[in-house]
């Protein structure tokens, strides 16, 4: 039989500079042994004045073999393979939308982290990301290390770049190229912002790593123009 717990959740929600259009909440659902599943229940609120027409994508930031995770958006419910939901939901001027849920299962002790990240179809930068890590150690779900951080900001940018955070400990943004090569290291600490220079880097696409502890916390698209 299984036993289904409630639990509030605790999440790491990130407005970024650019995202001024969507809000997001939620709570989860965690059943037990042998096996645990996790559902996480997303609140996504439209605080402009138009009806947006919202897309979701996802972004695996860890998740042990062995496990799986899906999520549910726009009346469908997609396969693990899909980063990005083919369909939208339509959401009004300040209401909002329940249709989202994340689902996560595998042996019990795993954890995962996701991010999922909301935008109107017709503006992907104005984005809302929300981080979940789904821990099945202690059947909840829980804020990696209350880190926020936001989009690098202008994105695409040419000399310089700025981030903003709020950390409660110290940790390191590392720029990666799409080779995988370590190109700078910021160090990171306490709340404010960052102004990055990369003048000296090539043109192209960036990956910003948040790493706390030796573990990736976020990871943050940069173009450099």
């Amino acid at each position: 039989m299984k036993r289904v717990l409630l639990f509030n959740l605790i999440v790491l929600q990130v407005i970024f500079l650019n995202a001024q259009s969507l809000v997001v909440t939620g709570d989860a659902i965690v059943y037990g042994d042998p096996t645990i599943e996790i559902v996480s229940h997303l609140t996504v609120k439209n605080t402009t004045a138009q009806s947006l027409d919202v897309i979701c994508e996802k972004n695996v930031i860890s998740q042990p073999l062995g496990s799986n995770n899906h999520f549910c958006w726009g009346g469908t419910c997609y396969s693990s393979n899909t980063i990005v939901s083919p369909d939208f939901t339509t959401i009004d001027a300040a209401q909002a939308s329940t249709e989202f849920s994340a689902h996560f299962t595998g042996p019990s002790n795993s954890t995962a982290t996701v991010e999922y990240c909301f935008y109107p179809d017709t503006n992907p930068v104005d984005e809302t990301c929300i981080t979940i890590t789904f821990d099945g150690s202690t059947s909840s779900i829980i804020n990696p290390s209350t880190i926020v951080m936001s989009e690098f900001y202008p994105n695409p940018a040419n000399e310089y770049t700025t981030i903003s955070y709020n950390s409660k400990m110290h940790a390191d943004l590392n720029i990666i190229d799409v080779l995988g090569n370590n190109v700078k290291e910021i160090h990171l600490s306490n709340v404010g912002s960052k102004n990055i220079y990369i003048g000296d880097l090539s043109k192209g696409l960036y990956f910003g790593n948040l790493i706390q502890n030796d573990k990736v916390m976020a990871i943050k698209k940069l173009i450099v123009k």
